[in-house]
């Protein structure tokens, strides 16, 4: 049921209507408390000193500038997120509209307008009291609207600004590693290879694996007495009526471990980083593949994103491997399931953008030169997958490379990065 939750806490966060949704309300809640307040006109300058014909044209001016208000910087945001998606990669969409400032500015502006319309609603007629808290408040509101227009113009152009947009993306990588791999203190024992002798569960549902309720199957298979070998995780790709997972003995199959599995399994149009790691280190990938395309041809940005990608990979070789196995009250095993490791994860990260490169030196010296520092603070468990990468590093120069000049900077930073492994080691 969290993990349920949490996949729906995603969408929410992640959409550009929740938070503007909920501060129209509270506007609307404010509106309805500066109506019925007292309405004695003390003499404060601050206050509304208009009378009651005053009141509603004075009330229309504020909201048909704030319309105009709301209506630019709805224009402004679509801009933005329109060159976001042709430079940096439309699905780094979510990015932006998840941003918190951006979504209170849009709430802000839009719940003042909301405001002045219930203000201005209940002034048109009244020729006994004059609103004036109410007046007060929807000028402080616009004033306040002003100063947030000024912040929410300048916020948009830093945003879009590649090594901001790297480093806001680096960030929530860095959150989902830390939400996902346990502190390096905690003890989680590796997947044990999958039993494909147990019976097969087979999904209904096709589409991408967004997360998987694993404490939930954990559950129906204690109450079965039987153990639940999972066949995917999130990320993957499925269709309908491929196995999900074999479940050991076969004779203790029950009709409620078949739903439990098949209802943990949540699927969607689109991946989502909830338990996928190498979706959210693809993020930053896309940002580099589009700077090194022909019609962006932009270095500078794909350097920018292998450095941020060796501080993330740098964070998850100092935590601890993602949980894969789920215990019973009794430690009895009773879930089994494959997980992003350190491996996946670094192929997320280096293998597009090698394979992108073009014989680009100055990008495949950068990423020999990160491979290096990460070795140098490597163990055993996380070493063969950067030499890995280091070899195909040197193997596409050797490819690639025409210029003999580069090809030996090239050679020299992979000669100092396995010199790094042997310090390391020693």
């Amino acid at each position: 049921m969290l993990t349920r939750l949490l996949t729906y806490w995603q969408r929410v966060r992640e959409s550009l209507w929740a938070l503007p949704l909920l501060i129209v309300l509270c506007a609307g809640g404010l509106a309805f408390i500066a109506l019925n307040a007292s309405y004695s006109n003390p003499s404060i300058l601050v206050l509304f000193g208009g009378s009651n014909a005053q009141a509603p044209d004075f009330l229309s001016s504020l909201m048909t500038a704030m319309i105009n208000m709301a209506t630019l910087a709805v224009s402004i945001t679509m801009v933005v997120l329109t060159l976001a998606a042709q430079q940096l990669g439309p699905r780094l969409i979510r990015s932006f509209m998840s941003n918190r400032q951006t979504q209170m500015s849009l709430g802000l502006f839009i719940g003042t307008v909301v405001y002045l319309l219930l203000v201005l609603r209940s002034a048109y007629g009244n020729q006994k009291i004059v609103p004036n808290i109410a007046v007060t408040g929807g000028t402080f509101l616009v004033l306040l609207s002003l100063i947030a227009l000024l912040l929410f113009v300048h916020h948009l152009a830093r945003s879009i600004v590649a090594d901001n947009v790297v480093e806001r993306v680096g960030q929530q990588l860095d959150r989902d590693i830390r939400r996902l791999c346990p502190d390096e203190s905690d003890h989680i024992t590796e997947a044990t290879e999958i039993d494909r002798k147990g019976a097969a569960v087979v999904i209904n549902n096709g589409g991408y694996v967004q997360a998987i309720d694993h404490p939930a199957i954990a559950a129906a298979a204690e109450k079965a007495d039987v153990r639940v070998s999972l066949n995917l995780r999130a990320g993957h790709h499925i269709v309908a009526g491929v196995v999900a997972a074999y479940v050991t003995p076969k004779s203790r199959l029950t009709d409620e471990v078949k739903a439990a599995i098949q209802n943990a399994v949540l699927t969607g149009s689109e991946r989502t980083t909830v338990q996928d790691l190498e979706y959210a280190a693809r993020h930053l990938v896309e940002v580099a593949l589009r700077a090194l395309s022909p019609g962006i041809n932009d270095v500078f940005t794909a350097l920018a994103v292998i450095n941020r990608l060796a501080l993330s990979l740098r964070l998850m070789m100092r935590r601890g491997t993602p949980q894969s196995q789920w215990t019973d009250s009794n430690g009895h095993i009773r879930v089994v399931a494959p997980v992003s490791s350190f491996e996946g994860v670094t192929d997320a990260a280096f293998n597009q953008i090698r394979q992108n490169a073009d014989g680009k030196a100055a990008v495949l010296i950068r990423m020999a030169e990160s491979i290096g520092m990460l070795l140098q603070q490597a163990d055993d468990a996380h070493r063969p997958a950067l030499e890995k990468h280091l070899q195909l590093v040197l193997d596409a120069g050797n490819r690639d490379i025409p210029e003999k000049a580069d090809l030996k900077d090239l050679e020299e930073s992979v000669r100092q990065a396995r010199a790094e492994i042997g310090e390391a080691r020693a």
